[in-house]
């Protein structure tokens, strides 16, 4: 385990990150890839903290930036996001990504299997996951 350092003028920066598409992609990659194993040594330090602020997002800012993803991309930030949310700063609980993520699927009908249900309480102690608190 790591410890970062905490610059504020960076935590607000990340208050204002915004859901673009080219980030969401590269996110999505992450999963896509294979690669959420390797989180904490693909994304740079200055990254790691800058996207952070990505897990304190408004669930409806998550509703509007996922309107045009596919149902395979929202699964791959929520599996990108239960993973990273074990990134030193980037702990959310009850308001992770994850959770707007799941709603959004639901709200089209598709649910969370078994199989993904299992692995997200695998790789992650975040008792909210994935549907927030009840």
């Amino acid at each position: 385990m790591s410890l970062g350092s905490w610059d504020p003028k960076i935590e607000a920066q990340s208050n204002e990150l915004l859901l673009e598409p080219d980030l969401l992609r590269l996110l999505i990659a992450y999963s896509d890839k294979e690669q959420l194993a390797q989180l904490e040594q693909l994304i740079s330090p200055s990254d790691k903290q800058r996207l952070a602020g990505l897990m304190k997002i408004d669930p409806l800012a998550w509703q509007t930036a996922a309107e045009s993803l596919l149902e395979n991309e929202l699964l791959h930030l929520i599996r990108f996001f239960a993973v990273a949310e074990n990134l030193p700063g980037w702990e959310a609980g009850a308001t992770s990504p994850v959770i707007p993520l799941a709603k959004i699927l639901r709200k089209r009908g598709a649910r969370l299997d078994r199989s993904l249900l299992q692995w997200l309480r695998k790789v992650n102690d975040n008792r909210y996951l994935p549907y927030g608190p009840l």
